[in-house]
């Protein structure tokens, strides 16, 4: 009887273990993000710090009033490619006194100084962490064109000048996945730019810092 109670344990053992090993267990199968390529879309907000002449000679005072968006197609390596367009306001209030205009004329006003900048870029990324881990951090280059309207207020009148110049950038990020598998996440980046743009009070091109966080989604 022990014999046979023992047989009757080792074959329903047996067969435990071989359904355990016949049956994959889902979290071990790599995720459609592994195995194929794929598109990742953010929209972000991003703080912009001027930084250099820019901001000794003309605004240093930081904005919150930027915005951008980017399509980005991840390859099955480290690299990914994309595209980003944005919108940059920054502007700054100087206290009431005596300015001389183009036309000889004198004035008093306050005098408020502004900068849109509209900035079209390719870039490239470079991940340190592959295999659909939830925090993948990454370093960035980037260069296009920046749609620039620079004006100067002086109480109702303006001095205005619209230019498109070069424009590159530096950046390092983080994307956080909400769920290991899932779509959605965050993008944390912190960049560097830089816009060869010279008029005015701007001598020496425009640089600033910018720290961003972004919402993305992916699909493939």
């Amino acid at each position: 009887m022990k014999n046979l109670l023992m047989l009757i344990f080792l074959i329903v053992a047996g067969f435990s273990v071989s359904a355990q090993q016949a049956t994959p267990k889902l979290y071990t199968l790599p995720s459609p993000f592994e195995r194929y390529t794929y598109y990742v879309a953010t929209v972000r907000g991003t703080l912009v710090h001027p930084m250099g002449d820019f901001s000794k000679n003309y605004i240093d005072q930081n904005s919150l009033k930027n915005y951008s968006v980017s399509i980005e197609w991840m390859m099955r390596n480290s690299f990914s490619l994309g595209g980003e367009i944005g919108y940059s306001y920054l502007d700054k209030s100087m206290p009431r006194t005596l300015y001389k205009m183009s036309s000889g004329e004198t004035i008093s006003a306050v005098q408020t100084r502004t900068l849109k900048e509209y900035p079209i870029q390719f870039f490239g990324n470079y991940h340190f962490n592959l295999n659909n881990r939830i925090v993948k951090p990454y370093v960035q280059a980037s260069a296009g064109v920046s749609v620039l309207n620079y004006t100067v207020y002086y109480g109702l009148l303006a001095a205005q000048d619209q230019k498109v110049k070069p424009t590159f950038g530096l950046g390092v990020g983080t994307k956080v996945l909400f769920n290991r598998d899932g779509s959605f996440g965050a993008d944390i980046r912190v960049k560097y730019s830089a816009t060869t743009y010279q008029y005015d009070y701007i001598d020496n091109g425009i640089q600033k810092l910018n720290a961003s966080v972004g919402l993305f989604y992916r699909w493939w």
